[in-house]
């Protein structure tokens, strides 16, 4: 028995719904094979004239979707509605689509530039303002996007990457090497009093109270092994040998003083020997691997750190990756890092909310309150993290499933905290107008 569809109610008007082209190519698809115009209705909620309408577009439709570039286009757009200027608008295009696959970089100022150009060029005589409304409507119909440029990723060296990962493959092979005994370290730099640069405002006000930038910088070390399983304390470089915030802290293994807080090669031969070995020992003694298992450390070939033949101790050496592949396979640049510091700001958000007083006494936040926050930080990254940032360099590895330990250092309790948005949002209730997190809604 076919299925009964429900009668819209009389005299309730129907919400004016707007589909997306494919969404039309669709339903003018599903019509040809016969399907039943009151299913399509009730479908995407539309009235028998829209499905008419479209039915009578049917040729328009089919051609547009086999003269599109882009399935993007397609999807998003919503209107067969063509440019006045629309040899201009199709040459303009395959200019952007040209310079696009040579890795060039194009704003929309320049786009509006080479209008012009060609404009003149082609000996058009209809006015065209080529203002940003014409940009935005050219850029929507060709589904193109604003993106960051990432001169890391523009200068990766792809072929020395795919090289490296069979020569991966061939070294976990050859030593036949588990998840558990392949680490990998990288650094980051954590300015860690800097406070948003931009504010929200309200209709009535026209600038927001200024205040001078912290730039204060901590180098951050993280490492952790491909299983998940294993994330060794976080080495923290500072500028300052003694600082005032530590004197309450009678030990503090993971801070190493340096005169411009940068990472060195004596710092991190003293990490690998004295924190980076005794922890992966430590730690295969409790999964019961072999005394003498290998392990093996991957690291970015730079100056601050020492050379191979120092970073090795007995069965656990370093390996340098090639120039120009972080971006591509090293695993903390993955998104580890990255979800690290989104915990960092994240707890920093939270600090800010409970603060009173204005954003220059805030910035009193001291080096031990950054060193807790982003150990915090750390010990909240999850063992899933962890193991995906490993694909791109180790596809066909199967990691086992393995508990999440939290861990401490000596000197601080390491903790996951547990506020949730509604708490903050409770917290916030009561906050006074003239409170630092009414200018300050987020943390970059």
């Amino acid at each position: 028995m076919a299925s009964k569809i429900p009668a819209k109610s009389k005299g309730k008007k129907r919400k004016r719904v707007v589909l997306a082209l494919k969404q039309k190519i669709d339903i003018c698809t599903r019509l040809e094979k016969g399907e039943n115009r009151n299913v399509l209705m009730q479908e995407y909620d539309v009235g028998s004239s829209t499905i008419y309408d479209i039915r009578a577009q049917k040729g328009q439709l089919f051609k547009f979707f086999a003269s599109c570039k882009s399935n993007k286009a397609v999807e998003q757009r919503r209107t067969l509605h063509m440019p006045r200027l629309e040899q201009l608008d199709s040459v303009l295009y395959e200019w952007f689509s040209f310079k696009q696959s040579e890795g060039a970089s194009i704003s929309g100022p320049m786009l509006i530039e080479k209008a012009k150009v060609f404009y003149k060029q082609m000996q058009l005589t209809e006015p065209c303002a080529f203002s940003d409304g014409w940009l935005s409507c050219f850029k929507v119909r060709h589904s193109i996007r604003k993106l960051d440029v990432s001169s890391e990723q523009k200068s990766a060296d792809r072929e020395a990457a795919e090289k490296y990962c069979e020569f991966f493959r061939n070294l976990i092979a050859e030593h036949d090497l588990s998840p558990e005994q392949i680490y990998n370290a990288d650094e980051t730099c954590l300015f860690w009093r800097c406070l948003p640069n931009s504010t929200l405002a309200g209709a009535s006000e026209s600038r927001a109270a200024g205040f001078k930038q912290n730039k204060d910088r901590l180098t951050v070390l993280t490492c952790a092994n491909a299983a998940g399983s294993h994330k060794i304390k976080l080495l923290v470089t500072g500028k300052y040998n003694h600082p005032r915030a530590f004197k309450s802290v009678a030990h503090l293994p993971v801070y190493r003083a340096q005169g411009n807080s940068w990472m060195n090669k004596e710092i991190f031969y003293d990490w690998f020997h004295h924190v980076f070995v005794p922890a992966v020992k430590e730690h295969f003694r409790k999964i019961s691997l072999p005394e003498d298992s290998k392990a093996i450390l991957l690291l970015n070939n730079c100056r601050a750190h020492s050379h191979e033949t120092e970073l090795v101790s007995v069965n656990i050496f370093a390996i340098f990756l090639p120039a120009s592949v972080t971006s591509l396979i090293q695993p903390m640049d993955q998104g580890i890092i990255q979800n690290m510091k989104y915990y960092y700001r994240r707890d920093f958000l939270r600090e800010l909310i409970n603060h009173e007083g204005t954003v220059q006494d805030f910035q009193s936040h001291n080096i031990k309150d950054a060193i807790f926050n982003v150990a915090c930080a750390w010990n909240s990254v999850k063992s899933e993290t962890l193991r995906r940032a490993r694909i791109k360099l180790w596809p066909s590895v199967m990691f086992a499933e393995v508990s999440s330990d939290e861990d401490e250092f000596e000197g601080f309790k390491v903790r996951v905290r547990k506020n949730t948005l509604a708490q903050i949002l409770e917290m916030m209730k009561d906050t006074p107008s003239s409170h630092p997190i009414n200018n300050f809604m987020k943390v970059s």
